[in-house]
């Protein structure tokens, strides 16, 4: 069974590193993942090290080797028209049938323009991988909460829009005689329609309203699949101390509950690093100012070096507040994973592989590995 870990979050979170992040660190544990991007910002391959990531599945060599050497891990970005092409493919009745849909014009305007297209195809994407049966996870990195709300909702509203009785209404004849029977019928609108867009546009339309429909036996029982695939997926949301960011968390999270989607806890990124002690620790005597530094420079650094520890004990203090409201909001038995700040963004997989002992594993069936704790779960 393949699992399917979604990471959602407010935009400038650090969610696509902590996506590859994740993704390392299960793939360093022995297990076979691929982490996807469906945020058209397409930061991952930065992350990865790497100068660009297409469609196909990218092999990525790990730093380090992967226990019982079985671990593997791919990379990919979405790409809408190529997914979409794939999927004409596949629900064409013969070959000939879907170079006539791929040549449509409409059909190239709804593969790159259409609203909501980018979220059906990342849906088609998401279970092309699940029915590969080639990963143990699947590792999601969703575009920013308000965007990723999209795809979340993209099931329902893709359902809808392929109830036959709402493209029977869009439909046209695509035949000569079809086109004269409406003729018949509506004789006005169809001469209207003519005259501003012509008879032959008026075909290319009927032929894709009319794939649609023919979709529908295709789409239908993946739109249900993918919706049974949210409802079993682990949905981690990534947040910051920072009360613009924990706000965003805690709406994304009253979401996943309106829709009984299953959050299984915060990753919360750039925490302060804790002093080690109520009080600073005095320096020591032997330390003297650099030669040829005035007296009053070196006063200075060293006041500042003993105001450090209380700077960052206040900032843990905040830190510890924010997760106390975080863990509120989601109910005590919440999971909250703590990634600390970096000296410097993570942009390759040494990084990465040192972020991901922050975070949560999996174990052997495929539970959760680690509670709440401030130091690094345990595999």
């Amino acid at each position: 069974m393949t699992r399917v870990l979604v990471c959602c979050g407010a935009g400038g979170v650090g969610k696509t590193t902590l996506s590859a992040a994740l993704a390392v660190r299960l793939a360093l544990a022995g297990r076979r993942v691929a982490v996807l991007t469906i945020d058209p910002a397409r930061r991952l391959a930065d992350s990865l090290g790497l100068n660009e990531l297409g469609d196909t599945p990218q092999r990525i060599q790990l730093a380090t080797d992967c226990q019982a050497g079985e671990g593997c891990l791919h990379a990919l970005v979405l790409d809408v028209e190529a997914t979409f092409e794939r999927l004409v493919r596949r629900s064409a009745p013969t070959s000939a049938a879907a170079e006539r849909v791929l040549g449509n014009r409409y059909y190239r305007f709804a593969a790159t323009r259409l609203t909501g297209t980018h979220e059906y195809m990342a849906m088609e994407r998401l279970q092309e991988l699940v029915e590969s049966e080639l990963y143990d996870a699947v590792v999601l990195d969703t575009p920013p909460t308000r965007h990723a709300l999209d795809f979340l909702t993209a099931p329902d509203r893709l359902s809808r829009f392929l109830d036959r009785r709402v493209l029977k209404v869009l439909a046209l004849p695509r035949t000569v005689q079809g086109m004269e029977r409406l003729q018949q019928r509506s004789g006005v609108v169809v001469s209207v329609l003519d005259r501003l867009v012509g008879s032959s546009t008026i075909r290319e339309i009927a032929e894709f309203v009319s794939f649609l429909e023919e979709l529908t036996d295709t789409i239908a029982p993946r739109v249900q699949a993918v919706r049974d695939q949210l409802h079993s997926a682990r949905f981690y949301l990534v947040t910051t101390p920072v009360p613009a960011a924990q706000i965003e968390a805690l709406e994304f999270l009253q979401e996943l509950q309106q829709r009984d989607l299953p959050f299984h806890g915060y990753l919360v990124n750039r925490c302060a690093p804790r002093p080690s002690g109520e009080q600073a620790p005095p320096l020591p005597s032997s330390i003297r100012a650099p030669e040829g530094m005035e007296p009053a420079v070196w006063d200075r650094i060293l006041q500042a070096v003993g105001a450090s520890h209380e700077r960052f004990a206040r900032l843990a203090r905040h830190d510890d507040a924010s997760l106390a409201q975080l863990r509120h909001a989601a109910g005590p038995d919440a999971q909250i994973w703590t990634i600390p700040t970096l000296s410097q963004d993570a942009t390759d997989l040494a990084a990465l592989e040192q972020l991901g002992r922050h975070l949560p594993g999996l174990d052997d069936d495929g539970e959760p590995a680690a509670a709440y704790s401030t130091a690094p779960p345990k595999s």
